[in-house]
């Protein structure tokens, strides 16, 4: 006995037509918004310094302070980061002596720095939360500094500057993603000493020459926005 042979009528045929069609719109429009970044990108960052300290070469004497930092970053290329900024710095208490070794309790300093960052170690490799695959990775951070701070007319600051170096750890957050939220950001959080290595204040007062060299350790957040283009069209 036979079987009956199976007939593809034609309602069947249309249905599977219209998933294939549905299938090859949902892949075509997955693929047409794969971004790529450009290159260009411009950023901001945020700092607080809670331990920080002026020191009295060769005395023994320390100036405790509280300061704060914004400025803009640009990565360079990636590992390479160039900025420039401002801090805000609040006298404390003075160790070692009870006369004031600044002649003013605010002071507000002009950065510049290159930093460099050396991703290191995955710390987190693709966890999915929230829809999406997060990763975080630890990196070394070093570089050069310049910082300047502005006396007043009364008490100038005589020295050019001061020449400082940072070192300290990064921690390095995405979201691995083609879709244009994820790649227009970079996160990047970092925990990092500075050591001035010229004084920062230099001043006479009375014939008697005053130059304070800075110590601090500092946490920063640095937040880039990079401009994506779709690079399917």
């Amino acid at each position: 006995m036979h079987s009956a042979p199976t007939l593809i009528t034609k309602n069947t045929f249309m249905k599977t037509g219209k998933l294939i069609t549905a299938i090859l719109l949902v892949s075509g429009h997955s693929f047409g918004q794969i971004y790529e970044r450009t290159g260009k990108n411009l950023g901001i960052y945020f700092a607080g310094q809670p331990i920080s300290q002026l020191k009295e070469k060769p005395l023994n004497t320390g100036l405790n302070n509280l300061s704060g930092s914004i400025g803009l970053v640009h990565m360079l290329v990636p590992g390479i980061y160039p900025s420039v900024g401002y801090t805000f710095n609040r006298a404390q208490n003075i160790t070692g002596r009870e006369n004031a070794l600044l002649p003013f309790q605010n002071a507000h300093i002009l950065d510049a720095s290159l930093l460099f960052d050396k991703q290191l170690l995955k710390l987190l490799n693709g966890r999915r939360v929230l829809g999406g695959c997060h990763y975080l990775s630890l990196g070394l951070i070093a570089g050069p500094e310049y910082h300047y701070m502005l006396g007043t007319r009364a008490v100038p600051n005589e020295s050019f500057g001061e020449i400082a170096g940072q070192i300290g750890f990064s921690f390095y957050h995405f979201r691995k993603s083609m879709g244009k939220r994820a790649k227009s950001k970079t996160r990047q959080y970092d925990v990092f000493y500075r050591r001035g290595f010229t004084p920062i204040f230099s001043s006479t007062q009375n014939g008697i020459p005053t130059n304070l060299y800075r110590q601090e350790i500092g946490i920063r957040v640095r937040l880039i926005r990079h401009q994506v283009t779709n690079f399917l069209n």
